[in-house]
C-alpha cells in the first residue's frame, strides 16, 4: 500500500479505468490490474481544453475518453494520472486535436 497520495491516487486511477487503458494500450485489463505501474508511456503531449477554458498540459501521457463515466483521463508517466469532465473538452496530443465533445 503506498503511503503518500500521489501514487495511491494514480493507481486507483488505473484500477477505475483499467478496462478502457486496456483497450487502448492492447492488453488486457487483468494484466493492467496486477500491474498498475506498469503502462508504457509514450512521449506525447497532451493538452486538454475544458469548457471553462481551463487548460491542462502533460508531457509523456497519454488519454482516454470515456462516454459512460462522461470523463476524459489522463495518465502521466511523471505527475500522477487525472480525471477531467468530457462536457465540450477538447485533447489535442502533439499539438493536433484528436477528441472534441460537443
Amino acid at each position: 500500500m503506498h503511503k503518500f497520495p500521489v501514487p495511491r491516487l494514480a493507481e486507483a486511477t488505473v484500477l477505475e479505468w483499467a478496462e478502457e487503458l486496456a483497450a487502448r494500450l492492447g492488453c488486457s485489463s487483468a494484466e493492467l490490474r496486477d500491474n498498475t505501474e506498469g503502462v508504457a508511456f509514450p512521449h506525447d503531449t497532451v493538452r486538454v481544453e475544458l469548457v471553462d477554458q481551463s487548460i491542462v498540459e502533460f508531457k509523456n501521457s497519454l488519454f482516454v475518453v470515456s462516454n459512460a463515466k462522461r470523463a476524459i483521463a489522463v495518465f502521466t508517466e511523471h505527475c500522477g494520472h487525472h480525471v477531467f469532465p468530457y462536457h465540450e473538452a477538447k485533447v489535442s496530443v502533439n499539438g493536433q486535436l484528436r477528441y472534441s465533445q460537443q
